[in-house]
């Protein structure tokens, strides 16, 4: 039997995956029976939905409320696109690595903090936003570079 990922589950985020129409309404009718059982308030405004490679463009609904598609979302700090590569995301990432560099320049200009030091900042924080969920990344010569 061929096992395929159907959801990802985390803290207060959930991303329903499904092949076809159908069975991603099913997903959203078990989300509000569920969502009905245990109080669970869902922001419909936050809610967005993608599709990759279908014509259909029928809309989905979740408590009464059309569902808008997105071109892309975050999950997790990571962007998830409709075109499923990884672009969107090493260039978010950039960005903000950019800011938090951006913060450290007063750490980089103060004479009393050694080179050493500033570069276990810079690792720290500006290196880590940047590098955040990178091994899920395709590898191309645009990302690299």
């Amino acid at each position: 039997m061929k096992e395929r990922l159907e959801d990802l589950d985390y803290a207060n985020e959930i991303c329903l995956l499904a092949q076809r129409f159908c069975d991603m309404e099913e997903k959203l009718k078990g989300l509000e029976e569920e969502r009905e059982l245990v109080g669970l308030h869902i922001n419909t405004n936050k809610t967005k939905g993608i599709r990759v490679n279908t014509s259909n463009m029928q809309k989905f609904t979740l408590e009464e409320t059309e569902i808008e598609d997105d071109g892309s979302f975050v999950y997790l700090g990571s962007v998830v696109s409709e075109r499923g590569g990884t672009d969107e995301d090493a260039a978010s990432r950039i960005k903000k690595a950019n800011g938090v560099f951006v913060q450290l320049y007063p750490v980089c200009r103060n004479l009393n903090i050694s080179k050493e030091i500033e570069i276990r900042i810079f690792n720290a924080n500006a290196k880590s936003a940047l590098l955040y969920a990178c091994e899920t990344w395709k590898t191309t010569n645009q990302i690299t570079k």
